[in-house]
């Protein structure tokens, strides 16, 4: 497929931690893609993100801190990646969809399924291309997994897990835009818990038809869950489950994702996958090609997207559908903090 020989030029939402990695991925593609401008409230990020692009760019990024102002003068720019707080997410993004720029998100989409929607609308009347920023989508193991669940190497699915745990800082979000729900839009689920969330609707690949959550807070000083658990039953009857934590490493001997089919099971994580044949008591180990970063993949995804015109992996509506399974399980869920150990609760709210 030809593609148009100049680079896209794209701006940077949002200068913190996480746009760390998004400039190492547009570096990494930096025959397609420019990074222009930046725009944060904080200098001190400005000038750390403009020094981490360097002289890898043809000339110095603007530096800005209103995004409307970046959009006025910045005419000729053509996308924009949204990395700030969950809250500024959906101004952010009509704010780019009103100036006709195309759009990378970082997860959630947004905090409400009210906003989704005028997401939804913004971007359909604008013609741009919006791409949910699901990195764990090109992890080896789930690509390869998908192929080999597409192509029936399992037959058909019957149940799914996706998993994404670890211990953080238990004081690591305490008076941050993370340690609150206003902020942040829940808790746990609705950060660390998108990826296997998104993960597990890839998978599954058919409309969620039922969700169940549990929450707790066992170790984290913020107002939102630590871990969550989900169960899904989706309309073609295939059953899926979500364990997520930042209170808990992975449980021993389980994986990022697992799939039984009627034919066998796949399962694994990161670059190591499992396939274990109905009637068969050892499975084959499929060590897979590295990659540099999930997200510098990710970043090469969405500049093909803008050179070829093609629709990206998961785009609004995928954002969407996490969305609404993510907030139909913490509504589920809803009276985990009434039921509470009392300690727990003055322990989380030091």
């Amino acid at each position: 497929m030809s593609t148009p020989s100049h680079k896209r030029k794209l701006a940077l939402f949002g200068a913190g931690g996480i746009a760390k990695v998004h400039i190492q991925g547009m570096l990494a593609h930096a025959d397609k893609v420019e990074c222009v401008a930046l725009c944060d409230l904080s200098d001190a990020n400005l000038a750390l993100r403009a020094e981490q692009l360097g002289t890898h760019t043809d000339t110095a990024p603007a530096l800005y801190h209103d995004w409307n102002t970046l959009l006025a003068e910045q005419s000729d720019l053509d996308a924009v990646i949204v990395a700030l707080p969950h809250q500024l997410h959906a101004p952010a993004i009509l704010a780019a969809a009103g100036a006709g720029k195309h759009i990378l998100c970082e997860k959630p989409m947004c905090t409400t399924l009210a906003e989704a929607d005028v997401i939804l609308d913004a971007v359909a009347r604008s013609g741009v291309t919006y791409m949910s920023a699901h990195n764990q989508l090109f992890t080896p193991v789930v690509r390869e997994a998908k192929r080999m669940l597409d192509g029936g190497m399992i037959g058909r699915l019957r149940w799914l897990r996706t998993q994404d745990c670890f211990v953080s800082g238990a004081e690591s979000m305490h008076g941050t835009w993370r340690g609150s729900v206003a902020s942040q839009g829940g808790g746990e689920l609705i950060d660390t818990g998108y990826h296997p969330s998104y993960l597990l609707l890839y998978l599954a690949g058919a409309p969620v038809a039922e969700v169940r959550g549990s929450m707790s807070r066992f170790h984290m000083n913020i107002e939102g869950e630590d871990t969550a658990g989900v169960q899904v039953r989706f309309q073609n009857g295939v059953l899926g489950e979500i364990l997520t934590s930042w209170a808990m490493e992975l449980p021993y001997g389980t994986h990022q994702i697992h799939l039984v089919g009627e034919k066998g099971e796949l399962f694994g994580s990161g670059t190591e996958l499992f396939y274990l044949p109905a009637g068969f008591t050892e499975p084959a180990r499929y060590l897979l090609p590295t990659i540099a970063s999930t997200f510098t993949e990710e970043i090469g995804h969405f500049a093909d997207c803008l050179l070829t015109g093609e629709r990206p992996l998961h785009g609004a509506e995928e954002g969407r559908a996490v969305l609404e399974l993510i907030l139909k399980a913490s509504e589920n869920a809803s009276g985990w903090q009434a039921s509470a150990p009392k300690q727990q609760l003055l322990e989380a709210s030091r």
